[in-house]
Formats: C-alpha cells, sequence, structure tokens
C-alpha cells in the first residue's frame, strides 16, 4: 500500500509524493510535486507544482538523496489528493455538525 509522504533533497527540495517502496537503501515513489509558497492577500500559502516533467516515474532515489522523509500534514494530504487520489478531502477533526 503507498503512503503519502514529504520528502527533503540534498538539493533543497521539498517533494510530497506517494511512496510505493520504502527499502534499506533505495525509496521509490509515484505522483511527485515539489512545493513552493504563494502569496495571496490572506498571507502565504503552500501551493504544488509538477516535478520530473519529462517522466510519469515510477521514481527511484537513494536515501543518501534525501535529509528527512516524514508524515504530511492533514491539509497538504488533502490538496494532494484533489490532484492525485479519489478526490476524498478529510474534514477537520474538531468539526462537528448535527
Amino acid at each position: 500500500m503507498s503512503e503519502i509522504k514529504a520528502i527533503k533533497l540534498v538539493t533543497g527540495e521539498e517533494l510530497v509524493v506517494e511512496i510505493t517502496s520504502n527499502e534499506d537503501e533505495l525509496v521509490t515513489f509515484k505522483n511527485p510535486v515539489a512545493t513552493v509558497m504563494q502569496r495571496r492577500q490572506e498571507g502565504p500559502v503552500l501551493g504544488f507544482m509538477p516535478w520530473m516533467q519529462a517522466s510519469n516515474g515510477p521514481f527511484t532515489i537513494s536515501k543518501k538523496s534525501t535529509i528527512v522523509i516524514c508524515d504530511v500534514a492533514e491539509e497538504v494530504k488533502n490538496g494532494y489528493n484533489q490532484i492525485f487520489g479519489a478526490g476524498i478531502v478529510v474534514p477537520p477533526k474538531d468539526l462537528i455538525l448535527g
């Protein structure tokens, strides 16, 4: 089963990816997007831009090329799923309607 994770590369790039394999020395992923800060009237917001536009993947990189691999915030996962997933957005846990 794949997981949506954030990867910080030694080059400074920050990616949001769907990890398909995480082995001893290698990480394989698909649907990578680079994160960028965008200015909006309400303040800066996190946005996505394509990464490795010349290939559809999957991509395999050495863990030596990464600084960190970690979970993403729920709102980042929701934005990513709107692009690549089923479009399902998980509401905040403190939101109760009824």
